[in-house]
């Protein structure tokens, strides 16, 4: 199935892939059980990284990917395959049936974001950067211009329910104020090639400090600004969107 791109009919005049449309569906059926990404990961024997693709619609699962997670979601796989939603109970009320709309306009810029390659970092710390390029992906439409942006996977789930494992994040722009989310990279350890990074939102600044929230579990995180190598602003989903 993630060999040839199909495309399914929106209306007279667009046209949208296949993959875009069983994406929406899978995260749609994850959250109405409640689940995140990493649970469906575990379940295929894959990666978070591969459950995220699925979701955003840059991949489209290999058929024995997609009949596990439809198992795993309890909907009926035949209607997954097709980028819709069928409930094989009555969990929550849910309805019988519904049709996963597009999450956001598709982005139409060149590909040439970078992709920064991370590992996860411990228990310690989000994830480390290796220093490398893991590919690129699609500029959106409302950051066209804006120079020095990079993108990140997410790791971990410090900041479960606005960014989960296999979310993609796109990083820079202005400088990051008190209110933004941000990645905080440190500077490496004695005999480490690179510092740890965390996904973040900022609380405060000061002199000396850091001073940050994560929402899983909810907790206030300090961080000294000496040991601190770079912040990076994660840029907002309206912000890329052009909104």
């Amino acid at each position: 199935m993630d060999e040839i791109e199909s495309y399914v009919s929106d209306g007279a005049m667009t046209k949208t892939p296949l993959s875009i449309k069983v994406g929406a569906a899978i995260r749609k059926a994850r959250k109405q059980r409640g689940l995140v990404m990493r649970h469906i990961a575990e379940h295929n024997d894959t990666d978070v990284a591969a459950v995220g693709n699925w979701e955003t619609g840059r991949n489209l699962p290999k058929t024995e990917n997609l009949l596990k997670t439809a198992a795993f979601l309890r909907v009926d796989p035949v209607a997954l395959g097709k980028g819709e939603v069928v409930f094989l109970d009555d969990a929550d009320n849910v309805a019988d049936a519904e049709i996963v709309t597009d999450p956001a306009p598709l982005p139409t810029g060149p590909m040439d974001i970078k992709i920064f390659g991370a590992a996860v970092g411990g228990d310690d710390g989000d994830f480390t950067f290796n220093g490398e390029t893991a590919g690129y992906v699609q500029r959106p439409p409302g950051i066209k211009h804006l120079q020095n942006v990079f993108a990140l996977h997410v790791l971990s789930d410090s900041m479960v329910p606005r960014y989960e494992p296999g979310d993609m994040i796109y990083c820079g722009g202005r400088d990051a104020v008190p209110g933004d989310h941000v990645v905080i990279e440190t500077l490496p350890e004695e005999g480490e090639r690179n510092g740890k990074a965390f996904v973040k939102k900022l609380v405060k600044r000061t002199a000396g400090e850091l001073v940050v929230e994560q929402y899983n579990p909810p907790k206030t995180l300090t961080f000294n600004r000496y040991a601190i190598k770079s912040i990076f602003r994660v840029i907002p989903l309206k912000e890329l969107l052009g909104y």
